[in-house]
């Protein structure tokens, strides 16, 4: 076994000091050039033709990788991405250098915008809210990126209408194994077009989206509405989700057991004398936690500016800082140093060592998991049983029909249009981690499990304890392997649950324990 070194242990054993003194400001550094940098990539850069050249210079690597022989992948960094694994599955692979980051086009009429793999969406609300339009499913974390969202998975307030991210796609531009660049759409390469949201680039590199975006105003007006029994939380929650009149957005915070807030919010034109909350300004309580207020003052209503709403939940890293900095959401604090903003999850990895990153598999989760609504009060009763973690995030998402191009989600039950999900966002340390009682992958399989039974999904960002038969219980994989097929990926990229699965060192932890585990 390697040998721990000062600094490792240092860093390992004083977690809470080296975020806050080091990630925070860090990120803050970090984030400001980074800024910087593509203000001046974006600006001097003749957008349309150099996409082009750079295009090429893709398509070149990736004959390059074919020719080789070897399985391929970017060249990204794995402390960049926004999962915990360390992405060991890319040693002694072909790297492909991808750095296409720009905005392309804006078309207003059509209402699509155009753009690169590695734009975020601070930076797409930077470019299309002063604009007045937004991605139609606008996801919340900075740092997340359109080719992350686009060919994994992206949710957010708008889903109960709009769908996972992936269903507002228009187009999709990918450079498969051999370095061909395809184009797909609804009509045409629809088979590849359906085939590549959850592939997480196992198909081929993405290289191009066009997304549907809508109009906007300035605010957004949110009800909070508070409830104080999971039955009356459910009974609300299917009532607005099937409206026809549905609001823009809907949310809910699960805050204990038996106790709640539904948001729902619609864009407005700020009245004369409303109540104005921006939300983000560094020295305000995080946006959970004023949510819960509701709880002991009762309904209320406020405005709160668009973009803050949008990334409401980026300074307390949705509900994780609260365990990562314990004292991060106090008055002190706020005022004294979140001016400099959450610390970034890449920073976070960077100074992860690989006992750090075993820790955190065994007493940290971070799962969503979405399954129908009839099973909401099940998935939400299960989370307490196993995790007893709250606030849980609560988002409504509409599954649709694909006819035969039934890509990774099946088609909604009974042959309907769409079907109706909820995604539960659990985050946090587990109550049992403090008295040792905590099994993360018994805990982990038996929420699976339930997925499976419930004819949801995990996504796959999290720590994933399933064996290859019980994955592919979960994702139809019929489609995916006729496109791995016909665009010759199954020796030039790895399959997908290859690539999602946890580090190999931990693969070998769950496989000792799972068979004790009931599954």
């Amino acid at each position: 076994m390697r040998k721990t070194t000062f600094f490792e242990s240092f860093l390992s054993n004083n977690r809470e000091f080296v975020i806050a003194a080091f990630a925070v400001p860090a990120s803050f550094v970090y984030g400001t050039f980074q800024n910087l940098g593509n203000w001046i990539y974006r600006t001097f850069r003749n957008t349309n033709t150099q996409h082009e050249e750079a295009v090429k210079a893709i398509q070149a690597q990736v004959r390059e990788g074919y020719n080789s022989g070897k399985t391929m992948c970017t060249a990204r960094k794995p402390w960049k991405t926004m999962s915990m694994r360390s992405a060991d599955f890319k040693q002694d692979m072909h790297r492909v250098e991808i750095n296409l980051r720009n905005v392309l086009e804006v078309d207003e009429k059509r209402r699509i915008v155009r753009a690169e793999p590695m734009v975020t969406m601070a930076d797409i609300t930077h470019f299309l809210v002063p604009r007045g339009f937004a991605l139609a499913v606008q996801v919340e974390m900075d740092d997340l990126t359109l080719g992350g969202l686009c060919m994994g998975v992206g949710i957010e307030t708008t889903s109960h209408r709009e769908g996972f991210l992936s269903e507002t796609i228009e187009a999709l531009e990918v450079v498969t194994a051999n370095g061909e660049l395809v184009r797909a759409t609804r009509e045409e390469n629809a088979d590849l077009f359906h085939a590549l949201p959850w592939s997480h680039g196992t198909l081929g590199f993405l290289v191009a989206v066009e997304l549907r975006i809508m109009p906007i105003k300035s605010h957004v007006k949110l009800d909070y509405e508070p409830f104080h029994s999971l039955r009356d939380f459910c009974v609300r929650l299917e009532e607005l989700t099937a409206s026809p009149d549905a609001p823009t957005f809907i949310e809910g915070l699960m805050l204990s057991r038996d106790s709640g807030v539904i948001l729902k919010g619609e864009f407005a034109t700020l009245p004369r004398g409303a109540t104005i909350n921006r939300i983000n300004n560094y020295y305000k309580p995080w946006f959970y936690s004023h949510a819960a207020r509701s709880l002991e003052t009762g309904a209320f209503s406020e405005y709160i500016p668009v973009r803050h709403y949008f990334h409401r939940h980026t300074p307390s890293v949705f509900f994780q800082l609260k365990d990562l900095i314990r004292f991060a959401n106090t008055a002190w604090y706020r005022y004294l140093w979140a001016w400099m903003g959450a610390p970034k999850i890449a920073l976070m990895k960077f100074t992860m060592t690989r006992e750090l990153r075993f820790q955190t598999f065994e007493a940290r989760v971070a799962q969503d998991v979405v399954v129908p609504i009839e099973f909401f009060a099940d998935s939400v009763e299960l989370s307490a049983e196993l995790f007893d973690i709250y606030p849980l995030w609560v988002c409504p998402v509409r599954l649709f029909d694909h006819g035969e191009n039934e890509g990774f989600l099946r088609n909604p039950a009974n042959g309907a249009a769409s079907q109706m999900y909820i995604d539960l966002g659990i985050y946090g340390l587990p109550k049992g981690v403090e008295t040792g009682a905590y099994d993360q992958v018994k805990a982990s399989r038996r929420l699976e499990k339930f997925v499976r039974d419930s004819d949801g999904y995990q996504m796959l960002y999290a720590d994933i304890c399933m064996t290859r038969d019980e994955f592919e219980q979960m994702l139809d994989h019929r489609l995916y392997r006729a496109m791995r097929r016909k665009h010759m990926a199954e020796k030039a990229f790895p399959d997908v649950y290859e690539k999602v699965i946890p580090e190999r060192w931990i693969r070998e932890h769950i496989d000792e324990l799972k068979d004790e585990v009931t599954a």
